[in-house]
């Protein structure tokens, strides 16, 4: 699908990524390409005056060997504080700063000459490689510019720009060999790329990291006041990461490219000794001849184009799981150490080759791997962390480098073998790691995953297999997605198919991302007909799960579709239809896939709005009291109640339409239509994360404390402005602290009865969690759906994993005699049977479907065959309470 209203910021994101590539080819990955620099050296006889006889002798081997470690530690071990200042300060000041630290070590070599190159050489190189190294980091959040696939092929073209541009040394040495350009020309040369570098840099990077799926158009007028107000994210140091650190995913990889990276750093730095020891011609006295030293010079060349094997490394991201790229990367690392015991000289170019590949592949496996598995909201300081100890680890090739001048240089590669042997155990350990749906409450085996890229795909995984369960984006906190057989995740399936503008509508397949929909129809000035705080879902796993928005005049999302696209469990495959098949239509959302894969649908849509949001603070007292919380609920379109129950607080966030930006900003609002607003920010969700650890510690009166700080932060930020429909709607872009919940559904005009129940609780006892949430949303007629005949508020409360099962009943004992009926895809434990059979008036028909559609319970798991077996028996009147009565978890 193309369109001209997308082909602009769509240009911008391709420019995008491709300067994030020449900064890390033209400077990124510089000081790995120190083979041909060495030879620049030798032939100015820089160092040569530490040598008695005025030539190469082992005290310029050792200084060449000590600025090479100095260099790759430089390069590798600062990202950890350039990480940091990313993260913090944002990429365009990072990127603007590397560069100009990079120009100043190229202007030091421009300045120095002869005998003064060898007092400045040492500290230049050190800038050149904290410069390129903290250019090369500041590239990869435009990766989030890409969807699905698209990203990890980005953040691969990254690494393949970075290998490359080991080639700029060897290239200067050719210039030097054969124009007999000096050293301080070059570089003099080299400082205007620099500088054209920085400048595009200045234009093109952002204040702050782009975020998901977001357009991206970078402005140009520098002399606007706007251009330079920068509204950062600023976080804590470590404090942050310190959940992703302890994990093995982490930790464990860190550990393995921190080994790698030694292998390839020391042979970098020793291949010369290594080839010459091996019969390489040594250096002669005529420099100009192309025959001396040629396989050295060919060690350079092949891992500077290491970026031919850029096809191969992105099919292999693409195709395999984590665990097998690693171990293809292990094997490599295996077969060149093998490869430099073998004494012949000629052999050793298949090192090279192998090399190269394996450079490529294990740069591009760490990045990707940490921006796939963590974000991009600490990936400077998460890759900063793991840098720092493979510089510590990288250290151990110096002495290994003077051991191997006194004894055999192949053999200081057996150490750095046996650890790479060693580190084997973490792609092993890896593929047994269970994966976590977002709130940690589910786990699952990603072996059971299979990713099918078309409905041919997906029937013959359905006809093939008798188990089968379906995951979206893994958000709900239920065990929907556990399967004793294999799960169909349909992530490769996100093609939004056509948008009809007469009609509203949009047919997409059911992998599309929600964010993904809402830019594509926003170029035609359309939009979702609803909206929850996330937009990260997948369109059918929303679907599916009854999603919601915060409306009392706008029903769920599912009241929006207009069509299924079914793969049954015979795997035969039907358009499900209001007028097809009404009843089957009726239970197809919410059914939590229980009546085979939905693979794509056919939404109907809405004119685009812009709303014009407000932010206030009253207590949780005068939310119960009178008519205020109907009246925040009535006379506002958009509604959504937080309530802080330990300080009596409760935020009151408002969004109605407004026919321009331009009228909310005159009422003075704050202009927030470049993207999305965030309810929290990173600083915010930080000190609620400071909240949780200090109420563990039972220091309860620090932490309100900082629930204060928080609701002081969000007022400044939120009290007042305005943007597009879904960059105000979804709110919780940054994905939110993991956790658990149960959200309950009750009759609208229960309302402040239950409110006054919930008040009461928590004035008697202290939650486990900083807050809960208050929505509404319009009744529909949907078999399961919770809004199914009236109109309906929703209370939202949420737990840590280990706090949720003993809150969560307390919450249900609680509230059960009001009457509710719980989200389907939050808090399934605690279930009463009986209870939801007597809240859903039409789940007979339900079951009924589900024993005609699907009879052997393909599509069931074990949580599911138990609800339905006990659900039928009490509709049968033949349920055992003593046999049966279990919770469905």
């Amino acid at each position: 699908m193309k369109n001209q209203a997308n082909l602009v910021p769509r240009l911008w994101s391709q420019y995008a990524i491709v300067s994030a590539m020449l900064n890390s080819f033209l400077v990124g990955g510089l000081t790995f390409g120190y083979s041909g620099m060495v030879l620049i050296l030798r032939k100015e006889g820089i160092y040569a005056e530490n040598c008695a006889c005025g030539s190469f002798c082992s005290k310029q081997k050792e200084q060449l060997a000590l600025i090479s470690t100095v260099g790759f530690a430089s390069a590798i071990g600062s990202r950890l504080f350039i990480g940091l200042f990313m993260d913090r300060q944002g990429p365009k000041t990072t990127s603007v700063l590397c560069s100009a630290i990079c120009l100043s070590g190229f202007l030091i070599l421009a300045m120095s000459e002869g005998e003064s190159m060898s007092k400045t050489f040492l500290p230049a190189w050190i800038l050149l490689s904290l410069g390129g190294s903290g250019l090369h980091l500041t590239g990869f959040h435009f990766t989030n510019l890409f969807q699905g696939d698209g990203k990890k092929m980005a953040s691969a073209g990254i690494s393949a720009a970075f290998g490359a541009s080991s080639a700029v040394f060897p290239i200067m040495q050719v210039f030097s060999q054969y124009a007999n350009i000096r050293l301080n020309v070059l570089t003099l040369f080299y400082s205007v790329i620099v500088g054209i570098i920085m400048v595009n840099n200045l234009f093109i990077q952002p204040w702050n990291k782009v975020s998901s799926c977001n357009e991206f158009c970078p402005k140009f007028n520098i002399l606007d006041a706007s251009w330079w107000r920068r509204d950062l994210k600023v976080k804590p140091l470590l404090s942050s990461v310190s959940v992703a650190i302890v994990k093995f995913e982490f930790w464990g990889e860190a550990l393995f490219y921190s080994v790698a990276l030694l292998l390839l750093t020391h042979y970098l730095s020793t291949s010369a000794q290594l080839l010459y020891e091996k019969g390489d011609i040594p250096f002669t006295s005529n420099p100009n001849d192309w025959t001396d030293y040629i396989v050295t010079r060919m060690a350079g060349w092949f891992n500077a184009l290491g970026f031919v094997w850029l096809p191969t490394v992105q099919y292999i991201l693409v195709k395999f799981h984590w665990s097998q790229c690693y171990m293809i990367l292990s094997v490599v690392n295996i077969a060149v150490f093998t490869i430099v015991l073998i004494k012949n000289l000629e052999v050793q170019i298949l090192g090279f080759f192998l090399l190269s590949f394996g450079r490529l592949l294990l740069f591009s496996c760490h990045h990707t791997y940490l921006l796939d598995l963590f974000g991009i909201e600490f990936f400077g300081t998460l890759n900063g962390i793991s840098s720092l100890l493979a510089a510590i680890i990288g250290f151990t090739s110096y002495p290994l480098q003077i051991f191997a001048l006194g004894t055999n240089y192949a053999f200081a590669f057996i150490p750095v073998a046996v650890c790479i042997v060693l580190s084997l155990t973490f792609p092993i350990l890896l593929r047994k790691q269970c994966l976590t749906n977002w709130a940690e409450t589910v786990v699952v085996d990603p072996k059971l995953f299979r990713y099918p890229k078309s409905i041919s795909e997906v029937k013959e995984l359905v006809r093939s297999h008798d188990k089968i369960r379906c995951a979206g984006a893994m958000h709900s906190c239920a065990p929907l997605i556990v399967s004793d057989g294999i799960i169909i995740s349909l992530v490769k399936m996100d093609k939004i198919i056509h948008i009809d503008t007469e009609k509203l509508t949009v047919r997409c397949q059911a992998g599309a991302r929600i964010h993904d929909l809402c830019n594509a129809l926003a170029h035609f000035g359309l939009a979702m007909g609803t909206l929850g705080t996330i937009d990260w879902q997948t369109i059918s796993g929303a679907v599916m799960t009854g999603t919601h928005g915060g409306a009392l005049t706008i029903p769920s999302l599912h009241s929006f579709v207009i069509s299924y696209t079914l793969v049954k469990p015979d795997s035969s495959i039907v358009t499900v239809t209001k007028e097809s098949d009404p009843i089957l239509f009726s239970a197809l959302a919410p059914s939590m896939g229980v009546f085979g894969v939905v693979v794509e649908m056919e939404v109907q849509c809405v004119p685009l709005e812009f709303l014009e949001a407000k932010f206030d603070i009253i207590t949780f007292d005068e939310l119960t009291s009178g008519n205020v919380f109907h009246n925040v609920m009535e006379t506002n379109k958009y509604a959504r109640i937080v309530v802080y129950p330990s300080i009596n607080k409760a935020t009151l966030w408002t969004a109605n339409s407004v026919r321009s930006i331009a009228d909310a900003l005159s009422r003075g609002a704050t202009d927030c239509s470049g993207g999305y607003m965030n309810f929290r920010n990173e600083t915010e969700k930080a000190w609620l994360e400071q909240y949780l650890i200090l109420c563990k510690k039972k220091k309860y009166s620090s932490a309100d404390m900082l629930l204060h700080k928080v609701l002081r932060s969000q007022t400044s930020r939120l009290h007042h402005y305005v943007g597009q429909y879904n960059h105000i709607l979804c709110k919780e872009r940054n994905n939110g602290i993991p956790h658990a919940d149960i959200e309950f559904n009750f009759d609208y005009e229960k309302s402040l009865e239950v409110l006054n129940m919930v008040r009461s609780f928590c004035q008697n006892l202290r939650v486990p969690y900083y807050n809960f949430e208050i929505r509404t949303t319009k009744q529909d007629n949907a078999l399961l759906s919770c809004c199914n005949g009236h109109d309906s508020m929703w209370i939202d409360f949420q737990a840590k994993a280990e706090d949720s099962n003993q809150f969560f009943g307390e919450m249900e004992k609680l509230l059960k005699p009001v009457g509710f009926r719980k989200h389907w895809a939050k808090g399934l434990a605690n279930t009463d049977p009986h209870y939801v059979v007597n809240q859903f008036p039409n789940i007979n028909t339900f079951i009924n479907l589900m024993g005609q559609i699907d009879p052997d319970g393909k599509f069931r798991n074990k949580q599911g065959d138990v609800w339905y077996q006990q659900i039928s028996q009490i509709l049968a009147g033949s349920y055992n309470v003593d046999a049966n009565d279990k919770e469905v978890r």
